[in-house]
Parts: structure tokens; C-alpha cells; sequence
């Protein structure tokens, strides 16, 4: 088994070494092949650049961060000098690296992205249990009352929190604390009740709240931009 793992290790080894190499080699090559009947110069050239990403990627010959900015720059390059079918002239630069960031010009990342710092801030200062057992703390200690609790706590961590992930952690040690607290067993019907009603409740949550899961944005600025339907709350 030794020989074959050492081979796997050289393997990868070699490919995270040359596949930054390699990636610009197949992109050349797309790049330097005749233009096909009804593919423009620069959707040509924005599949050599796809191409690159999904190489460099696959092999991990570059971080994600830094191929974030060498793909924005082989799109200001390659789309930047490439003839505009429509004026007949070249896009330019500019307008090259305006696609490469337009994908980033949108509220919905901006929504996401405040979501998260506030996630990680209710993480580091206990807000997020605070909230969670000032709601159980309310309902009392019967068993129906607690399971209503962990679905309201859902509920309202969904608007502050973009993932199910995340709120599932920050609701199972609470949840692990009141099955400890109640002194049922853990492989008890009340215990798997609890545990199963974080899992299912957050699921639902992220379906029913806009804001409950990052996907949710990005689908409804999508639907917005390509479609001119605004999906409220």
C-alpha cells in the first residue's frame, strides 16, 4: 500500500506544481483556435477563461483569492481586446473588468455579507444563546412549550443568521444543555425530538425566510435582474 500512496502524494505533488502551467497552456490553446460560426471572439475566449478556472481550481496550483483576481485580470485582458460584434470595435478594458465585476455589483451579496459579519459577531459575544434561552426561559420547562421554543429560536436566528449550518450550531449545544438539564437519556424519544426539530426547523426556516440562506438572495437578485420580478418578503 506504501508504494501506491507515495505515487498518489507525487501525483498531486505534480499537478498543484505545473497546473497553473497547464491552465494557461489549454487557454492558449482555445484562445489561438478558429473563431467557430456563431460564437463571438470574446465568448471564445470567456470559455478558455472557464476552462483555466475549472484547471486551476481542480489542481489547487493557486489559492482561491489570488485566482479570484488573475481570472479578473484574463478578463479585462482577453475581453478588453476583443472586437465588440455590435460596434465592431474593441471592448476595452474597462468594459472587460466591469464583467469580470459585475457579477459582484449586486445587494444581494452586500445582504449576505452583512449577515455574516453579524453572524459571527452574535457567535463571539453569546447573543445568539442569550436570545435562544431568554425564548425558552419564557415558554417554560414542559416538553411541548420547549420544542416550540427551539422553532421560535429558529425562527428568529433565521433573520440574522444566512445558514442552516450555523444556526444548527448555535442551537444543538443549547439544545445538548436542556437534554443534560432534564436528565433524559440521550437516546430517549424527548432528546431525539429535539435534536431532530433543530435539523428540520432551520431546513424550513431556509426555505420559508429570505434571508434565512445566502442562495435565497443570490436566486432572487438573479430572478430580479433577468426576469423584472422582485419576489418580496
Amino acid at each position: 500500500m506504501e508504494p501506491d500512496k507515495k505515487t498518489t502524494t507525487e501525483e498531486l505533488g505534480f499537478f498543484k506544481k505545473y497546473g497553473f502551467y497547464l491552465a494557461l497552456a489549454v487557454l492558449a490553446v482555445i484562445v489561438m483556435l478558429p473563431n467557430p460560426e456563431g460564437l463571438s471572439v470574446a465568448g471564445q475566449r470567456m470559455i478558455g477563461i472557464m476552462v483555466f478556472s475549472v484547471i486551476v481550481w481542480a489542481t489547487t496550483a493557486i489559492s482561491y483569492p489570488v485566482s479570484a483576481g488573475v481570472i479578473m485580470t484574463l478578463m479585462a485582458l482577453l475581453i478588453g481586446f476583443a472586437p465588440n460584434p455590435e460596434t465592431g470595435k474593441l471592448f476595452g478594458t474597462a468594459a472587460g473588468l466591469g464583467i469580470g465585476l459585475k457579477g459582484f455589483a449586486s445587494t444581494a451579496f452586500c445582504l449576505v455579507a452583512a449577515a455574516m459579519f453579524l453572524a459571527v459577531a452574535m457567535t463571539k459575544t453569546g447573543l445568539d444563546k442569550r436570545i435562544a434561552l431568554v425564548i425558552l426561559s419564557k415558554l417554560g420547562a414542559k416538553s411541548n412549550r420547549v420544542v416550540i421554543g427551539v422553532i421560535l429560536c429558529g425562527f428568529i436566528l433565521s433573520f440574522f443568521v444566512p445558514s442552516t449550518t450555523a444556526r444548527v450550531a448555535c442551537l444543538v449545544p443549547i439544545v445538548m444543555g436542556m437534554i443534560k438539564a432534564f436528565d433524559v437519556p440521550l437516546k430517549s424519544k424527548f432528546a431525539g425530538m429535539l435534536m431532530i426539530t433543530v435539523a428540520q426547523v432551520d431546513s424550513v426556516w431556509n426555505v420559508g425566510i429570505k434571508t434565512a440562506a445566502a442562495q435565497n438572495m443570490v436566486a432572487v437578485n438573479f430572478i430580479s435582474s433577468q426576469l423584472g420580478v422582485d419576489i418580496s418578503w
